[in-house]
Order: structure tokens, then sequence, then C-alpha cells
């Protein structure tokens, strides 16, 4: 466990009230914003705030009384999240992808280790969902604005382990060659009558004279040995006999540790639970980030040590929330609003402070050279409530990255929900207005007693065409004048209008034009489908700055955990991916790879919002009823078959050549796992009569030159040229067809001369199989 001096202790806490108690007001308006976006995604979208409570109160059913029936009408759609739904999705169709770049193009290494990162970021990718992470940093980015990532390296079993060996200097006498500095064994020395071997071990002399195949590199040290002369077993030189000992430290294995395995961890967070100071521009104006979440004490005992003796004794932990009078305030933001204002008892809150080196000057100047001297890369400060529990030396921006919108002069910006509040808050105003005005507008009638008996006729059943007595109040008096109907209410015609009026409205400031989840283009047009493509264009070019931003602050996130992987990589790695052929692959992250270093981290492809797989499909579409020779046989290469499966949306629609494409990936797989038979032909022949050679001769020569065909050639080098011998076969069989069919054109050309008989038209002539010969 680590110890804390006392008057350490004070300066760091010195260091967090100090920053705790800056732009306190600010704060406490940003957490009611952010608050409110929280609960009108929840749903809760009645609610008012109480300047006597100092939160968000929820309007409930429950306690309506007889004097305030309003809340009876109050039935609200929440378009604010179905908005901001459209937005996330037309934005997650597909996750941005980043590339590295060699820092030296020239460099072996630098290259191999580019190549390392961008499968680092395909292995890393899969084990953190990167796209449910995208998805949640788009919600942060609809909700509080600001979005935060948080990249660390953890360490746990469940990841593997890996082996520690520990070594330690040992001081030794030894002979040692002086040209290439190999510690010698005694036994080289023990035919000079220098030493006595101890134990049998391989003669080296033997074993070199008896080499296989000795060439022209061997013919020196052959020489030596036959005179039986003392050689060097590493670097051949020829050794003196009267060589003595001489004292040498060499290294020496005391023990062997198994470790936990380490995994990069990457997690998304919003304003409510990261603290920057509101007068920063950039990342790299903050002098301090604070981090801080909620969790059940028990898993803060498990964490932290210094906890763990405390805990039974110290009712404060598990009671007392955390230090200033402020924070209650932080914790109510963050409460999950199922709560509805109750608060969990047992949780206790955990903050992280990053200070940078510069924060430290808010001290005295003795106390800054010190944090300098024991933390000159920054600080990390963990407290639980208000007991501090670890300290480190970790920098800020390894570990964090904040978004930057270009449309903000300051770190933090409204939140892109903030834009449909209004249109929330009046939506609602016009159902329960149009509810209400609805049942006020049932007529109701009054009728003259002397007309009508009340009683008899409460007591009647109501029938169709029923006949019901009256009482005449005079011969020249009708009936119907003792009757007075009357409407209290009538929804004016200019509401509906109005509420089409703010959906639009709404619609344009937030971005999600109704072509953007399926709805229709404008009311005028012919409403085709290049129409609609055309207004589905213009709603994604509305969405294209906030995508830009999180795009740059996710290749800036990934480039810190590629670095971070590749300082904590301890072993080689491997995972297995699928390329565009259907080919799974088994890709290693070697250690050796990691030697060189990473340029830039850059994004891959087109910047543009991607597109659906309908756009694909009507894109392909498009293709094809072109008609252009060029663009069609690209389309109908082997590997764009099963692209083009997917976009018509049709499982079981047959492609022509599917089968065969299938059928051939199945024999690359049996040929890799064998080599060429000792007459060069592959281990799995062609079937001459069956196959369609054209195609699958294609299928091997696309796989080839594919990633997996590369990989197989550096690691499989005899099960590459295996594949190799069997599309060599298919290539053959497709020259000899071609040429039977030249041969054939040929012979149609050449006028017969007079009687002789012209080859095919006999009917009954039997066409033998290529290979078979007639008798």
């Amino acid at each position: 466990m680590q110890e804390i001096p006392e008057a350490l202790e004070r300066h760091i806490k010195s260091l967090s009230d100090h920053f705790e108690n800056e732009d306190t007001a600010v704060r406490q308006r940003q957490i009611r914003q952010w608050r409110k976006m929280k609960l009108y995604w929840a749903g809760f979208t009645r609610i008012w705030f109480s300047e006597t409570a100092h939160n968000w109160q929820i309007w409930d059913q429950s306690i309506e009384t007889e004097d305030n029936q309003a809340s009876y009408y109050d039935k609200p759609i929440n378009l604010f999240r179905a908005y901001l739904e459209s937005i996330i999705a037309a934005l997650s169709i597909n996750i941005p992808v980043v590339h590295c770049t060699p820092d030296d193009a020239e460099n072996p290494d630098d290259i191999n280790t580019a190549e390392a990162g961008n499968n680092i970021y395909l292995m890393v990718s899969k084990y953190i969902n990167s796209q449910l992470l995208f998805i949640q940093a788009l919600y942060v980015l609809c909700t509080e604005g600001m979005v935060a990532a948080y990249t660390y390296s953890k360490e746990d079993e469940k990841y593997g382990t890996y082996e520690d060996k520990k070594y330690e200097d040992m001081e030794v006498e030894a002979r040692q060659c002086a040209v290439c500095g190999m510690v010698l064994s005694d036994e080289l020395f023990a035919e000079a009558g220098l030493e006595q071997p101890q134990e049998e071990i391989e003669d080296f002399d033997s074993s070199e004279l008896d080499e296989f195949a000795p060439d022209d590199d061997d013919v020196h040290l052959h020489a030596l040995l036959n005179k039986q002369e003392i050689v060097c077993p590493q670097c051949s030189s020829l050794l003196d006999p009267s060589l003595e000992k001489q004292k040498l430290i060499i290294p020496r294995l005391t023990g062997i540790t198994k470790k936990p395995k380490s995994r990069q961890c990457f997690e998304v967070y919003g304003g409510l639970y990261v603290k920057v100071p509101n007068y920063a521009k950039e990342q790299k104006d903050i002098p301090y980030l604070r981090f801080s979440y909620e969790t059940h004490y028990a898993n803060a005992i498990a964490r932290f040590e210094k906890l763990q003796g405390m805990a039974k004794k110290d009712v404060q932990l598990k009671r007392e929330g955390s230090s200033g009078i402020y924070d209650p305030y932080e914790r109510w933001g963050r409460l999950s609003p199922q709560y509805y204002g109750e608060y969990p008892t047992n949780n206790v809150t955990v903050r992280m402070y990053w200070f940078r080196p510069e924060s430290y000057w808010i001290l005295e100047e003795d106390n800054v050279k010190e944090l300098k001297n024991k933390y000159p890369d920054g600080l990390k400060a963990i407290f639980v409530n208000d007991i501090l529990c670890e300290l480190h030396n970790e920098n800020l921006d390894d570990c964090w990255t904040i978004t930057k919108n270009p449309l903000s002069d300051y770190i933090h910006y409204d939140p892109l929900g903030l834009l449909l509040t209004s249109v929330q808050d009046i939506t609602n105003d016009l159902i329960a207005l149009t509810l209400q005005t609805i049942e006020q507008g049932i007529p109701q009638t009054f009728a003259d007693p002397a007309v009508l008996d009340f009683e008899a006729y409460r007591n009647s059943e109501a029938t169709p065409g029923g006949v019901y007595p009256t009482k005449a109040q005079g011969a020249t008096k009708n009936i119907a004048e003792g009757f007075t109907t009357l409407k209290t209410a009538s929804l004016s015609p200019e509401v509906m209008p109005f509420g089409a009026s703010i959906q639009s409205m709404g619609q344009l400031a937030s971005g999600a034009l109704p072509s953007l989840f399926g709805g229709g283009g404008s009311e005028q047009g012919s409403k085709t489908a290049s129409e609609y493509a055309m207004s589905r264009a213009q709603a994604l070019q509305r969405l294209q700055t906030p995508w830009k931003m999180l795009t740059l602050w996710w290749k800036d996130s990934w480039s810190k955990i590629i670095d971070s992987y590749i300082k904590d990589a301890v072993d080689d790695e491997h995972f297995t991916k699928k390329d565009y052929q259907g080919n799974f692959l088994k890709v290693y992250i070697k250690k050796a790879q990691l030697e060189g270093k990473i340029g830039s981290v850059e994004l891959e492809g087109s910047e543009q919002i991607p597109s659906t797989w309908q756009q694909k499909k009507d894109a392909l579409m498009q293709l094809l009823q072109m008609n252009n020779p060029q663009i069609l046989e690209a389309l109908m290469s082997p590997e764009n078959l099963s692209l083009l499966k997917e976009a018509l949306g049709l499982q079981d629609f047959v492609m022509p050549g599917e089968d065969y494409r299938i059928k051939q990936f199945e024999e690359i797989r049996q040929l890799l796992d064998s080599e060429p038979l000792p007459d060069g032909s592959p281990s799995v022949p062609i079937d001459v009569e069956l196959d369609d050679h054209a195609l699958e001769a294609e299928v091997v020569k696309s796989w080839a030159v594919s990633e997996a065909g590369r990989l197989a050639k550096i690691e499989n080098p005899s099960g590459y040229m295996n594949v190799l011998a069997h599309g060599k076969e298919h290539i053959m069989q497709v020259q000899l067809m071609q040429a039977q069919e030249m041969a054939a054109a040929a012979g149609q050309n050449e006028k017969p001369k007079k009687g002789q008989q012209i080859k095919g038209d006999n009917q009954n002539e039997l066409r033998l199989p290529v290979g078979q010969k007639s008798n």
C-alpha cells in the first residue's frame, strides 16, 4: 500500500480544493442544463426547476389534487429523443477507420511498426466494442456537448498472463573470447590439459567436422579443427590454449513470476463526469482535469488498499458525501433519472484529479519544487470522498482527449439537443391544449324541467328511434324552445399549422430533416428516387461539422491507444479477422515488429459521412443500368459477387459462379495444409470436366495477391506454392480450351476440297473428353 506523508497530503488537498471551488456558479448552471437534457432524453419533459430544492422537479400524476386537473391532459410525445436518435443513427452507420504511417518511409522497422499499428487498431476495436463507443460519443454530444475520451491500460489475469524473468548480476571466474566476448566453457580446454570436464557433453569438434555438405565458408574452421586447435564455438576464431580465467559479471536467472497481461481501455464521458475550466479554449490550456463517478462503497474498498483497514470502523466512508458543499450538486447531476429525486444510500464518490506541473505554482515555491521532483510529468490523485488513496506520476494528455468544436471559442459548448428543448415544450403544450379542447368541445345541453321529466329520462334506456313523453308549454310554443345547447370550446384552425411549423423549425435547427430518417422530401416535386436521394444528401450535409469534429477526436484518441499498446507489449498477440473474400486470417502482432516508430495516425478514406446499404444498392443499380462493358465486367468479378448479393437483399438469390467461388476457396484451405507432390503437381487436383477453370483460376490469382496470400507466402511457403500449382493447372485448361476454339474456328473458315469430309458434320462422331485418345 502506498504511504502518503501528511505534509504531501496537505499539499494535494490544497490543490484539489483550489480548483474545486473555481467556476462554481458557472458549473452549477451547466449541471442544471445537462441534467435537463438527461431528463428529456428519458422522457421526463414535464419538469420545472425549484429554487428551494435547487433541482429539477418531475411532475407525478399521483400528487394531483381536485383543484388542479390540468395534468390529466399531459400526454407528451418525446420528439426530443426521436430527432436526436435519428442524427445518432445517421452518423454511426460506420465508424471512422484509422491507419498508421511510418515515421521514415525508408526505414523497415518503421514500416513494420506502422503495419503492426494498423493490426493493433483492428484487434483493440474488437474487444472494446468500438461501434458502441462511437454511438455513446454521439449521445454525449447531443446531451452534454463536450466529449472526453479516457484511454488507459489495465492489467488483469482474465486477459492472460506472461512470465516475468528476474536476473541478477553474478561474479564468476571464466574464460572469455577476445573477439566476440562469449563466455567459454571449461570443456573446450580439457584436451589441452588445463581443465577436466565435469560431465559428458556433445563434442563441438566432432559435430562441426561431421557437417553435411561443407562449403567454402567452412575451410578455415575445419582446417583449425583438423589440427586439433581450440576454436570459439560462436565466432570460430582461434583461441590461445593458455588463456587464463578472469573475473566476469554475468546475469543469472533468479526467478520467474507470472504477471497479468494488460489491455487498452476506452471510455467516453461528458461534462457531468469531467470537469475542466470554462476559460480554456483548447485542451492544452487546462491546468487540471477532474473525473468523478459514484460506486458502491464495497467496490471502492476492494480497489483501494488504504480503505481496507478502515472500512469496518469508519462509518463516514459509507455515509458521508464527498467533500465540499457543492459536491452533492455534482452527484445529483450524475444521478440516474429513474431515482425520481431519491438518492442511493451506499454510494461513495471517487474523484480522480490530473494536475499539470504548471498547476503546482498555487503552492509555496519550496512545495512546487518538491512536487516537480516527485511528479515531473504531472500528478494523478485519487480521492474516495475526502480520503486521499493514491498518487501517481501521470501526464494528463496521455490519458484524456477532449473534442475541439470549431464552432465554439472555448472547450465547452452547448449540446446539440439544446436546440430541441423549446420544440419539445411547445409540442407538449399543443398536445395538452388540443386534447383539452376536444374534450371541452363536446356540447352540453340544458333543458327546462317543465318540459322534460329528468328522473324518468334518467331511468329509461336509450334506444334507437325511441319516443319519450314531454310537456308542451302552450299551443304557440315549440318544444325545442325548452332546450339549449352550448359548446364551451373549439380548436382554433391555426393550431395544427402552427404545430407543423414548429416541427419544421425544430428539424431545421437540429439537422434532423425528414429525409434523414426515411421521411419524404419536399411537399412539392415529383418525389422520385433521385429527388429523395438528393434530399437525403442535403440532410447529411447539415451534419458534416459534428461528424468531422468527432472523427478527428476519434483519430487522436486512437493514436494514444496504439502508443500505449506498444509501450505495454510483453509478448506476441494474435487475432482472427475476415477479409473481403470471406477468408479467415490469423493475424499476428509480434513484439519484434514494435521496434520502429510511428509517424502519425490518420483517418482512412474519405471524411464524408458513410453511406447506408440502401445508398450503396442505389449506386450499384445505377452502374448496372449504364450497360458499360468494363463496369459490368468489374461488377461480375468473383470478388464482387457477395457484394452484389448483399446489396440486392435477396439471400436466396443465386449468383452465377458463386458455388465455384466457394468451392475454390475450400480447396485453397486444403492446399494450404499440405505441400505440392514430388512431381510439382498440387495435392488437390482439378476436375477437368466439372470445374469452371476461368473463374477458379481468377479466384486463385486474386487470392495470391490478397492479404491472405501475401501472408501465406511468408509464413507458409510450401502451402502457397501448392495453391499456385493448383491455379496453374486451371490456367493450362483455359489455354487448352482457347486453342481448341481457335482451331475449330480456323477449320470452319477453310473451304473443303472436293470429296473431303468436314470435321464435325458427322452426327455420330464421338467427342472425347480432353486427355483421352481414340483407339
